[in-house]
């Protein structure tokens, strides 16, 4: 979602893409940076930013002047925080099951001792179960069937959270709360296509149409494209 952000700001920024399956964000150098070996990290004036939520709102803090992505009012500003708190806390955990689930086929290949390497190197230890769960034995039906309802969930919130009939999640317009939902929104129509497509979520269908069309959306999606 930072990448959106400065996108969308019109900030310019160098980037670096770390490859996930060579390790690259779990590097002594990477370390150095973040020592939890977890991206995305934005580097300003010598000072590093984690956790995607707080750099959002940094860069709303230190670029007031870029098109602002922060409702004025108060009120308004604070169901902004409601929704990113709720991809946080709720919507990433449960889509993180399933996706992970999907690289189990790859983690299982990985050889058993380096892969006890690699997890001794893994210093977040929330990532750390992941990794043994996905490399042994993967997360059981149960735990698959927890997520997919916590996911059905976060369809009807959303769909009601445009009930009042704007193009975007608050009345207010486009806001940090779009982008945050944006970063995970997309899996839904994969993981839940009975339940998340113009049916039987026509708002949030709708919703995520208008995301795609955004021109820094797709300056994003073209920037991934490239690497």
């Amino acid at each position: 979602t930072p990448l959106l952000c400065l996108i969308e700001k019109g900030l310019s920024f160098e980037d670096r893409f770390l490859n996930s399956r060579r390790w690259e964000h779990h590097s002594p150098e990477f370390q150095a940076i973040n020592p939890q070996g977890m991206v995305p990290v934005l580097l300003h004036d010598g000072r590093a930013i984690t956790e995607s939520t707080v750099i959002n709102e940094y860069l709303e803090d230190m670029f007031p002047d870029a098109p602002p992505l922060r409702p004025a009012d108060p009120f308004e500003r604070a169901r902004m925080r409601v929704w990113t708190k709720y991809v946080d806390e709720y919507f990433c955990p449960a889509l993180t099951v399933i996706g992970a689930q999907g690289a189990k086929t790859y983690a299982a290949a990985i050889d058993k001792a380096e892969m006890a390497a690699r997890l001794a190197r893994m210093p977040n230890a929330e990532v750390r179960r992941k990794w043994e769960t996905i490399s042994t034995t993967g997360y059981n039906e149960d735990e698959l069937a927890q997520a997919r309802a916590k996911l059905s969930r976060v369809v009807a919130r959303m769909e009601e959270g445009l009930v009042h009939g704007g193009d975007w999640m608050l009345e207010s317009g486009y806001s940090l709360a779009d982008i945050k939902l944006y970063s995970m929104a997309p899996g839904l129509e994969r993981v839940l296509p009975d339940q998340c497509n113009a049916d039987a979520a026509p708002r949030l269908h709708g919703w995520l149409r208008r995301m795609e069309a955004r021109p820094a959306v797709q300056a994003m999606r073209a920037r991934d494209y490239q690497r």
